[in-house]
């Protein structure tokens, strides 16, 4: 049975050692790691909360023309704080860690002061967890988003204009029944260049929108905010050996007939040439790893290093060290999946 901590995708040929006789494949797997911030593990039902006030048009955006300040230029961001609510509910909700997420897109500040934050009290968090039935707020207090357009010309005489960007956030965590939140700030940043023209308008005309820029960054930052607290997928290699003594359990290997290719490898294993063996063990360890027993895995990578090291030549040192290192990965695995 196939672990669903991986998936697993056959590359290519990678190693060919005539000399030895036998040939050596990778294969691709993609692997479940921890999310980066440990709050939010298990199951939970979620309501992503909008309490931040809409950013006032006129602050936050800086022009620059050859050097010199010019006015700043009013940009509407009234729907940015939507931008990042439904882009940090979406990612969470997609990714099928939690039982639900939800998001309330109005927003529940009641102020006037943009430049202060107003968190929730305990009284409303609990009121809106038993409204709606859930178990964590995830609550956006408060959303700034700034950019510098600037453009000049260089010794040339071809211009150049970029916007750099800029998004910071403040976020709490409610758990209900607790007294105590959790805060977080979590910041992005993009940047859009021109390529360089001898005419301005040209260059600026490779520019978005700023008010565009601005509100893809606002959903580019909820998209990070929602990766903090799933677990990502990384891509790593895994390695086994072909000779003649093992190409049948290959075949079934690429089939993912895992028991069936541990079983014709464990017939190869039995052969007194010290070469076959230690390749079929090495073959069987990963075998054992696919189907999610590392402990098996674990016994046959050891048997592996051990014949291995009959072989006293510098490849079978080679080999050792790479069995060696195959262990370490085996075991980091083992305790991060223990983990998730």
């Amino acid at each position: 049975m196939i672990s669903l901590k991986h998936h697993i995708v056959f590359v290519c040929l990678l190693i060919s050692l005539p000399i030895l006789g036998q040939k050596q494949w990778y294969f691709s797997i993609e692997e479940k790691y921890p999310s980066e911030s440990k709050y939010l593990l298990g199951k939970h039902r979620i309501l992503v909360i909008n309490n931040a006030l809409t950013q006032p048009k006129d602050f936050g955006h800086s022009t620059i023309i050859d050097g010199d300040n010019t006015e700043l230029v009013p940009i509407d961001l009234d729907k940015s704080l939507l931008y990042t609510i439904f882009s940090t509910t979406q990612t969470m909700d997609q990714s099928g860690e939690f039982d639900a997420v939800e998001p309330l897109e109005f927003s529940q500040n009641k102020s006037t002061n943009f430049y202060s934050r107003t968190p929730l009290s305990y009284t409303q968090s609990e009121r809106l967890c038993s409204d709606y039935q859930v178990d964590v707020l995830l609550i956006l207090n408060q959303l700034v988003l700034y950019d510098v357009f600037e453009s000049f010309s260089n010794n040339e005489g071809k211009y150049y204009a970029y916007i750099q960007a800029y998004a910071q956030s403040h976020w709490t965590i409610h758990y209900a029944g607790q007294y105590k939140d959790i805060n977080l700030s979590i910041a992005d940043t993009l940047l859009w260049e021109s390529q360089l023209c001898y005419n301005r308008a040209q260059s600026l005309k490779e520019l978005p929108p700023r008010q565009e820029a601005l509100l893809y960054l606002a959903q580019e930052l909820g998209t990070k905010v929602g990766n903090q607290f799933i677990p990502s997928w990384k891509t790593t290699r895994r390695y086994f050996y072909e000779m003649d003594e093992l190409k049948e359990g290959i075949n079934a290997f690429q089939y993912q007939r895992w028991e069936q290719a541990i079983e014709l490898w464990k017939s190869a294993l039995e052969t007194k040439d010290k070469k076959t063996a230690a390749c079929a063990a090495a073959n069987i360890a990963i075998a054992y790893e696919m189907m999610g027993d590392y402990d098996e895995a674990s016994a046959y990578a050891a048997k592996a290093y051990r014949l291995f090291g009959a072989w006293k030549t510098a490849y079978g040192r080679q080999q050792q060290a790479n069995i060696r290192y195959y262990q370490e990965l085996l075991q980091e695995k083992k305790a991060r999946e223990a983990y998730l």
